[in-house]
């Protein structure tokens, strides 16, 4: 789990330090529309991966835990490499409205560099979870599939990603599940 957290830390000085790199920005883009409200599910994401990962540990057996974290390690070196050797941002929008919601989505584009954009943090971490849970609970696969759904579209509407970016974050997850559940399970 230490590992988990290490080579995820490793986000923090790569989205700060990367310049150049690919907007990967479509004429789709255009029409996404800018919600600042959906900072709060984007938010969100950050204590409940800290819980999903906790929750692993105690409640997946052996197998599934050894698969879980495979693929979370698989994910995230993929993902530092990608952002290494492919640096991509999204363009963000000039924020002029002032309520709640937009103050949080200043302090977010603040603090959070604009690379590190392809594939989406935010959606393969959210995913890869999702679809271990899909094995641990397997009675509420609409309830795992919501949740990715809700962090994709956060991702979309408070304009820290481009499309591409959280199908990038689906597609490296599927394929480190895949990776983790072929080693053992």
């Amino acid at each position: 789990m230490l590992l988990i957290v290490g080579v995820t830390s490793l986000y923090f000085p790569l989205n700060r330090k990367i310049t150049g790199g690919f907007n990967l920005s479509t004429r789709f883009d255009i029409w996404v529309p800018l919600w600042p409200v959906w900072v709060v599910p984007y938010l969100l994401c950050l204590p409940v991966w800290a819980a999903g990962l906790i929750w692993a540990a105690w409640k997946m057996d052996e197998g599934l835990f050894r698969s879980f974290v495979s693929a979370c390690l698989f994910v995230q070196v993929s993902a530092m490499l990608f952002f290494c050797f492919f640096p991509t941002y999204a363009k963000r929008p000039l924020l002029t409205t002032v309520n709640w919601a937009t103050k949080i989505l200043k302090m977010v584009y603040r603090n959070d560099g604009d690379y590190n954009a392809f594939p989406s943090g935010h959606v393969y971490q959210t995913s890869l979870i999702c679809l271990f849970y899909n094995q641990l609970y397997p009675s509420h696969p609409w309830l795992w599939i919501g949740i990715v759904v809700i962090v994709a579209l956060s991702t979309l509407f408070t304009r820290q990603h481009n499309l591409a970016d959280p199908l990038g974050g689906l597609a490296i997850a599927w394929f480190g599940y895949w990776f983790g559940t072929y080693l053992f399970l």
